[in-house]
């Protein structure tokens, strides 16, 4: 159930940036999210002319604390992230003054950033909503072409062991193959042969739209799991390889799981 609603969100966020459109797709009424942020962009100017690859942006958020801490774990009032999109596209959750995005595969021409606060299970405060138009003038274009591969992708967990005992947080580390990770095509179209991974805590299907217990999205091979919103006691923990989109859509051994006992 989950993973049909996931392709569909994938396409929906895909489309209009937000899981307000996922929603759409989906037939059901939008949730909303009260932050109490206000967002103010700071940079890009609106118009900038960008002629690199990477757009740099600085935030100032106010009204919330803004932590990535909490991520994918139940709702804290007065805390959570803000989002990045790209033409309405999903890029990551951002939780510091300034945040990079690749132009990796984004044709020349005008296009649009948009920050939007969201609470800890990554519902987003559309009310927040700051956007800011620039002009992509690329020196030299970075163009990231498909790359083939004779396996099907697949994930698995090397560290922790299963049945592990955590506290504070630990690094979620994993092996993959048959696929590229890539940061530089977060939010982008599908590229085949590249993609990333997602970690989750005790369930993949969690509210809004399957993304509610979604503790970060990697292209390395390990990432910063904390467990500061996570009680204690034993929790299943997840990867699971998405595509470009950040939807489950490539096919293979996409899931690995794992046990641990949080303290």
């Amino acid at each position: 159930m989950r993973w049909n609603k996931r392709r569909i969100v994938g396409a929906a966020i895909a489309v209009t940036g937000s899981v307000y459109g996922a929603a759409a797709a989906l037939g059901a009424p939008p949730m909303m999210a009260h932050t109490g942020a206000h967002i103010a962009v700071l940079a890009p100017k609106p118009g900038s002319v960008i002629t690199g690859n990477v757009i740099h942006a600085r935030i100032r958020v106010t009204g919330m604390k803004v932590s990535c801490a909490y991520a994918g774990t139940a709702n804290r009032k007065g805390i959570g992230h803000y989002h990045i999109h790209l033409d309405g596209s999903l890029i990551n959750m951002f939780c510091g003054s300034k945040a990079s995005v690749s132009l990796a595969n984004v044709k020349p021409g005008r296009h649009t950033l948009e920050f939007v606060a969201a609470e800890d299970d990554h519902m987003e405060d559309m009310k927040t909503a700051k956007k800011v138009s620039f002009v992509y003038k690329p020196t030299h274009p970075l163009t990231i072409k498909p790359h083939t591969f004779a396996g099907k992708p697949s994930i698995s967990i090397v560290s922790p062991k299963n049945g592990a005992t955590v506290s504070g947080g630990f690094t979620l580390a994993v092996r993959v193959k048959n696929f590229i990770p890539s940061c530089a095509l977060y939010g982008k179209p599908d590229v085949a042969g590249y993609g990333h991974w997602h970690a989750f805590v005790d369930t993949t299907n969690g509210a809004p739209m399957g993304m509610g217990t979604m503790l970060a999205m990697s292209c390395a091979k390990s990432v910063h799991v904390s467990l500061a919103g996570i009680k204690p006691g034993v929790h299943k923990f997840f990867a699971m390889i998405e595509d470009d989109a950040h939807a489950p859509t490539i096919k293979g051994h996409t899931v690995a799981e794992l046990t641990l006992h949080v303290k």
